[in-house]
């Protein structure tokens, strides 16, 4: 018996588009720093057309598919112990608005010296933040489990996670609805 079935032999869903979505969560992975563009923050605040951020135009997509199909697909944030802060500074604008938004934190690790194989020690001055990292995409299911996340979804009758990077835009739930 064939455990993976291909797509072309996938029949299209029986409910509705609407019913699916009442059954879907957003999660945006959101732990990354923007260092590689000079920024000292989370990338997903990096400005990017009339004061909004890339952390906006995902709560304002997540926000027009709630009201087009009368629905509450709530955003769950996947901060970093570094993004954690500039998320919430961006997100409280939202509150009780069109769309719930959730934010915990993922797992943290600590750095490790190539040479030895033993964790990095923090330097005398130096954040402790500088000797950790946070594991990303790789933590995902722990930090849903371990934050909560996941049996709130579960109550909620949310059965579908829509996952993708904060600052991927064009990674949309629902084909063609864009802001």
């Amino acid at each position: 018996m064939d455990q993976v079935v291909l797509y072309k032999n996938l029949s299209p869903p029986q409910m509705n588009e609407t019913s699916l979505l009442k059954k879907l969560a957003v999660l945006k992975v959101n732990g990354g720093l923007g260092t590689s563009m000079a920024l000292k923050g989370a990338k997903s605040a990096l400005e990017l057309r009339d004061g909004l951020t890339f952390l906006d135009f995902a709560i304002q997509q997540i926000a027009t598919l709630n009201r087009k199909y009368d629905v509450d697909i709530p955003l769950l944030c996947m901060n970093s112990f570094s993004t954690h802060e500039d998320t919430l500074r961006i997100t409280e604008k939202y509150n009780g608005k069109q769309v719930h938004i959730q934010s915990f934190i993922q797992s943290r690790y600590p750095r490790i010296m190539r040479d030895s194989l033993l964790p990095c020690p923090q330097l005398d001055g130096q954040d402790e933040r500088a000797s950790w990292y946070p594991p990303g995409h790789g933590d995902l299911y722990n930090a849903l489990l371990r934050s909560g996340e996941l049996d709130r979804l579960l109550k909620k009758g949310k059965r579908y996670l829509f996952v993708s990077n904060c600052d991927n835009l064009g990674a949309v739930s629902v084909s063609g609805d864009f802001i």
